[in-house]
């Protein structure tokens, strides 16, 4: 009897680590059931086929027909050439998402575009609840890049990975600048601090947009770069020679 209770809990555990290690957004086409729209999307028309389904499109609707590139229905299965309108658009989220949010984040269209890490609320356009974490996408390139809430400085947060022994934040040098990096670490007993070379490219090219017409290897000898940091305080792969540490 103990064995058989070990074993069960044995596989309830490797379960748990299976599902923790393969966690994916929270869209798709295997949660498409947990969503429900009452009416089209933002931007859609909508019209009644034959079979009384209710269509969107994202054209002019004349005499009961889409012209436009995209249509979808809103209350039907759906099929290859008519999808649901659900289905149709976390795939379509699930693509953009990709590019844009942090990882296992869910992106979102609505009065404003961003990625959250827990399901959307019903009508697709935004966090399901409040305690949510949601990040922001703005219209703008110097928006998303100066902002600390931006899913542009969010993901490069999560991307920064030093190892043990690194904490990492963000922050922002100047107003109104790029938001970089900034890794913290101890090296001989000493607190030190540098950023991302990522980052800090970002922030150079605004702040002296024409700093690499001095030195292009900027950004590969400063100790103020975190990568140049690691490499010589950690990982002992570069000089002292090698480095500038006067800037």
């Amino acid at each position: 009897m103990l064995e058989v209770v070990v074993l069960i809990i044995s596989i309830i555990i490797l379960i748990i680590i299976i599902r923790n290690n393969n966690i994916e957004p929270f869209y798709g086409s295997d949660t498409f059931d947990e969503y429900y729209l009452t009416s089209c999307p933002a931007g859609y028309t909508s019209f009644y086929n034959n079979n009384g389904d209710i269509i969107c499109c994202n054209g002019e609707v004349i005499v009961n027909k889409c012209i436009g590139d995209v249509q979808c229905t809103l209350n039907g299965k759906g099929t290859p050439n008519m999808p649901n309108c659900v289905k149709y658009i976390l795939e379509n989220y699930r693509e953009k998402g990709e590019k844009v949010c942090p990882r296992n984040y869910s992106y979102f269209e609505g009065e404003t575009k961003g990625c959250t890490d827990g399901l959307l609320n019903n009508s697709l356009t935004g966090p399901l609840n409040t305690t949510q974490k949601v990040c922001k996408i703005y219209p703008t390139d110097i928006l998303n890049k100066n902002s600390i809430n931006s899913c542009y400085n969010q993901r490069m947060l999560e991307e920064a990975n030093f190892g043990e022994g690194f904490t990492k934040m963000l922050t922002q040098i100047q107003p109104n600048t790029p938001v970089v990096v900034e890794i913290k670490f101890i090296a001989n007993n000493i607190p030190k601090t540098a950023y991302t070379r990522k980052s800090y490219e970002d922030y150079l090219n605004i702040v002296n947009p024409k700093w690499d017409d001095v030195d292009k290897t900027y950004l590969y000898n400063n100790i103020h770069i975190a990568e140049v940091a690691k490499a010589h305080y950690i990982d002992r792969t570069l000089a002292q020679a090698d480095i500038d540490f006067n800037n």
